[in-house]
């Protein structure tokens, strides 16, 4: 009995230590924002701020939408071989949020590739690969112009969509 008052502060100790953690990884947090993914412009930039969400059916906002909301509607084609974005070609403002939707079986994302957009700059990063009821958001910050975008993953086969900021 007596050795085993000895060892309990040093039990007591090691579960202290083990529930406060320590090492080098930073404490993990909750947020509505993935990891990865911007949810504001940096400050003094041009650059279009993608906002994700890994909830089925919401959206993670910072702030409320200045522009129009314009919906895009990433749908699955050939069994979840390709896809398309519904509109294809879209017009918007400067400040307008185009919402994109991801429907069907397949993972889509949403990326400017810089070979495709020759000469323009602050090109929004991909955005994570989104599934069935998964939305991403992006705040239109970009210069007035045409832009081209893709699915990275079904880009060969067809799912490319067009950009004009006006």
């Amino acid at each position: 009995m007596r050795n085993a008052f000895y060892k309990l502060p040093v039990l007591g100790m090691i579960v202290l230590a083990a529930a406060c953690g320590g090492g080098d990884k930073p404490a993990e947090t909750t947020s509505d924002t993935p990891q990865g993914s911007a949810d504001v412009t940096p400050q003094g930039s041009s650059e279009s701020a993608p906002i994700t969400t890994d909830a089925p059916n919401t959206t993670a906002t910072t702030a409320p939408a200045q522009g129009t909301v314009h919906t895009v509607r990433m749908t699955t084609t050939q069994g979840g071989a390709s896809g398309t974005f519904e509109p294809a070609t879209l017009t918007v403002k400067k400040g307008d949020v185009i919402k994109f939707v991801s429907e069907g079986n397949a993972a889509h994302n949403v990326s400017f590739p810089a070979d495709q957009n020759a000469g323009k700059s602050n090109l929004p990063a991909p955005s994570q690969y989104l599934t069935a009821g998964q939305s991403y958001e992006l705040q239109v910050n970009l210069d007035p112009g045409s832009y081209n975008y893709q699915c990275d993953p079904h880009a060969a086969m067809g799912m490319n969509g067009a950009l004009t900021v006006q």
